[in-house]
């Protein structure tokens, strides 16, 4: 329960139940199977648990009723929830985009909880004259999407995933189109549910700009150059702000993980998370 609210979340865990625990927390309206068995199984055969679980509002989750507002700290406690439920007492937190959101609110709040954190292409907030907004180009074409007729059946709604997928590449990688369609296609099928709060969740909690030297956790941050969403001066901030923080910028990533960026990606990621 948190902010007053029960929720149910689906959580799938993966690996030995002795081994490390590594809790993954996607971003927004995100479903947990975003995060690919081309991510996970490496993480496994490496020695680690990995749990991956949807959020609030998104996937096979509980769905809050619209007039019921909510914050990253409610989704950090619905992070906690699931350490809880698998008598998890502490975790390396992955977080991408909004879910890097939510691992710093842990880091912040319940450090003893975290063992690293791992930021991919995420931000210290929005809302802050300090950093840079999305790009215009991307303001524009996310506002003809939210005045556009919704997709009126599955194929509709798989081609919306897929182009904002394509909305949020960037040039470093050729898009695998087939790759977005299985993702979203998956997604579609597991729950359809545009009304999700994730957004205002963002946008009605503080920027942690000037707190970030409070993280005491190892942590990476991972960003590309191309990011549309967060441009880059949000990952600089967040490097520069959180003591002994690491940097890679990836030259050309967009607002995505793409598995043909994991060759790179996961040495350092095992790196991080054996140091």
């Amino acid at each position: 329960m948190a902010g007053g609210i029960e929720v149910d979340l689906f959580v799938e865990v993966f690996g030995d139940d002795d081994a490390e625990p590594v809790l993954l927390i996607s971003g927004a309206d995100a479903h947990c199977t975003r995060w690919t068995p081309a991510l996970v199984d490496p993480l496994v055969a490496s020695g680690f648990r990995v749990v991956r679980f949807d959020n609030r509002d998104s996937g096979l989750s509980t769905k809050v009723a619209s007039d019921i507002g909510y914050t990253l700290d409610d989704m950090a406690t619905d992070a906690l929830s699931v350490m809880d439920g698998l008598s998890v007492d502490s975790a390396h937190v992955i977080g991408r985009s909004m879910g890097g959101m939510v691992g710093q609110v842990l880091a912040l709040t319940n450090p003893e909880r975290v063992r690293s954190l791992a930021l991919l292409c995420s931000s210290p907030g929005l809302g802050d004259e300090r950093l840079p907004s999305a790009a215009d180009w991307l303001v524009d074409r996310m506002a003809e999407r939210l005045f556009a007729p919704p997709p009126a059946d599955e194929a509709e709604r798989v081609a919306w995933v897929v182009e904002l997928d394509r909305l949020f590449a960037g040039p470093r990688y050729p898009f695998d189109d087939e790759a977005s369609r299985s993702v979203a296609e998956l997604e579609v099928e597991r729950c359809w549910y545009p009304e999700s709060g994730h957004g205002p969740a963002v946008g009605a909690s503080l920027s942690r700009l000037d707190s970030l030297g409070e993280i005491t956790v190892p942590t990476l941050v991972v960003h590309g150059t191309a990011d549309p969403v967060f441009p880059v001066e949000h990952a600089l901030a967040l490097a520069d702000g959180i003591p002994g923080a690491r940097l890679w910028l990836v030259e050309g990533l967009g607002h995505e993980v793409p598995d043909a960026c994991l060759p790179d990606l996961l040495p350092r990621l095992l790196e991080h998370l054996t140091v």
